[in-house]
């Protein structure tokens, strides 16, 4: 371990904090940030003065600097450690909720947004895990990581929906202050992880040719291939979802941040409670295959719906049928993948699919907040139904070719196809 970072360890360990527990809550508590802004963005003056092209644009700029920062800092972490490269992301997400508190005019709301989606340390925070765990215990850690997000944004749109009756600036103001006690709390007690340079996460997923060779590998596998595309389809149609649900609840049943958070919150609960109870039984009962179907069917019968009626209930309903489609896809879809991939190559191969899925949640909201402003808000629902349906005709044939090949496989008495693809 580096010299520099010898007191804050000894601080860690007189006090008895364990590593695990301050990344997870540093997490967690960045998370909050996050959360706390996302509901209340439809509502924010410059957002409303500028349209449904401009709700997209704030939400697709988070996603695409997000998208090209997340490998920089990932790589930037090999290089001169875990924490520095931590410490740095929240001190820019402070920054991002101070901008956030002052905008007054959408370009600097807009700066806010850019400057929160640099400020993404997830893939860092996953690395320092890997960099303390073995092989046995990685899922476990890695497992933290996922449920701080998940509880983080629970608590976040409530936090953001009471604060946003205090206005904008309160909001904002909360967010960099509480974003400030995670600096200072990962400052104190978060020693480096990483004490090699040039380490695995370097040599492997974050290498530019390494991640454009492994997605042409695998768009060229007949199963893994399509697994891709349903993938990314999926992922751009819910994208739009931030953009077009708070407009319809403004237009039906006149919500405000309070209430629209409520729902971000509920989204939240569902996903929660499927991806950590339900999805396992429901797995090895019906099998992945059956669940890609079943898991766009919902979704695009949720998009299809909510537009259709102007009652709370169908409302409702609608929320619960995307957000168990997109729970149930975002579980179902890389377990396929991983299982269907040499154990040497699984890291990798996921890696190229959460990149599919942030390239895809990039034009998603740019596009859902173009098709809102100049056709209307039911076309924009009615245009993610029907790329939906496309994902859900692609897992109905994935299903079908997947069970000939099982069959085929019985009758040649072969012994496995696991990693062909």
């Amino acid at each position: 371990m580096d010299d520099n970072t010898k007191p804050k360890a000894n601080i860690h360990r007189k006090l008895g904090i364990s590593p695990y527990f301050v990344i997870v809550m540093t997490t967690f508590i960045d998370m909050i940030g996050f959360g706390m802004i996302i509901p209340i963005l439809p509502f924010h003056p410059e957002t409303v003065g500028a349209g449904a092209l401009a709700l997209g644009l704030l939400i697709g700029s988070f996603s695409l600097m997000q998208f090209i920062f997340s490998p920089l800092l990932g790589r930037l972490s090999d290089k001169v450690g875990r924490r520095p490269v931590i410490l740095l992301s929240i001190f820019f997400s402070a920054i991002s909720f101070i901008v956030f508190a002052l905008a007054n005019s959408f370009p600097l709301l807009l700066l806010s947004r850019i400057t929160a989606g640099m400020a993404t340390e997830s893939a860092v925070a996953q690395a320092y895990i890997t960099d303390m765990t073995s092989e046995k215990e990685r899922a476990a850690g890695l497992g933290k990581v996922g449920a701080a997000h998940g509880a983080g944004f629970i608590i976040g749109p409530a936090l953001g929906g009471f604060l946003s009756i205090y206005g904008f600036l309160t909001l904002g103001i909360v967010a960099a202050v509480l974003t400030g006690v995670n600096f200072l709390f990962a400052f104190f007690f978060l020693p480096e992880s990483n004490t090699k340079a040039n380490s695995s996460m370097q040599t492997s997923a974050n290498s530019d040719d390494g991640y454009w060779r492994r997605l042409a590998s695998a768009l060229t596998k007949p199963l893994i291939g399509t697994v891709f595309v349903i993938l990314f389809v999926i992922t751009f149609a819910f994208s739009a979802i931030p953009v077009i649900v708070p407009l319809l609840g403004i237009a039906f049943f006149g919500f405000a941040e309070l209430e629209m958070s409520y729902f971000f919150m509920y989204i939240g609960v569902v996903q929660i409670v499927l991806q950590g109870l339900l999805i396992g039984r429901l797995t090895k009962r019906w099998g992945e295959e059956n669940l890609m179907v079943f898991g766009s069917l919902l979704m695009a019968l949720g998009m299809l719906f909510m537009p259709l009626f102007p009652s709370i209930a169908v409302f409702v309903v609608s929320i619960t049928l995307i957000s168990s489609g997109i729970g149930t896809l975002n579980t179902v879809l890389p377990s396929f993948i991983s299982k269907r991939t040499p154990a040497d190559e699984q890291g990798g191969m996921l890696g190229v699919a959460q990149s599919v899925g942030s390239i895809a949640r990039i034009p998603g909201p740019l596009v859902g907040g173009i098709v809102a402003e100049f056709a209307g808000l039911n076309v924009a629902f009615i245009l993610s139904a029907a790329l939906v349906m496309i994902a859900f005709v692609l897992g109905f044939k994935l299903f079908r070719a997947h069970r000939f090949r099982g069959q085929s496989t019985e009758a040649g008495s072969c012994p496995s196809h696991r990693g062909m693809g």
